[in-house]
């Protein structure tokens, strides 16, 4: 019993030093919402909008031309019911997704170590 009453208390105790840590780090987010994709101007618009009916992985694929991304984004709402864009979106989400997922997909070239 007193055994259990020690493991008991002491996984209490890391617990509490992992959430004291977490805490006393300001500005390391403790997930990443984005799913691990490049941060930059545009990438909350673009991560929601595609994630929104699939996995950021399908996009992440792609390697398009930022005419080809474009007719993408008329496709999925012509015909994949897609929500349409908001007029500011549209461009910001273009420029996204031509720097990171265009066809020298920076994206990648940025996680490989």
């Amino acid at each position: 019993m007193k055994t259990r009453t020690l493991k008991s208390k002491a996984r209490f105790l890391s617990g509490a030093v992992l959430l004291g840590a977490c805490l006393i780090a300001p500005g390391v987010p403790a997930a990443d919402e984005f799913g691990g994709i490049p941060r930059g101007p545009g990438v909350e618009e673009t991560y929601y909008a595609c994630s929104a009916c699939h996995s950021f992985k399908l996009v992440a694929q792609q390697g398009l031309s930022r005419e080809r991304w474009d007719e993408v984004l008329v496709w999925m709402v012509e015909e994949q019911e897609m929500e349409p864009l908001e007029a500011e979106e549209s461009p910001l989400i273009l420029d996204y997704l031509t720097k990171y997922y265009g066809p020298d997909r920076l994206a990648r070239k940025m996680t490989k170590k």
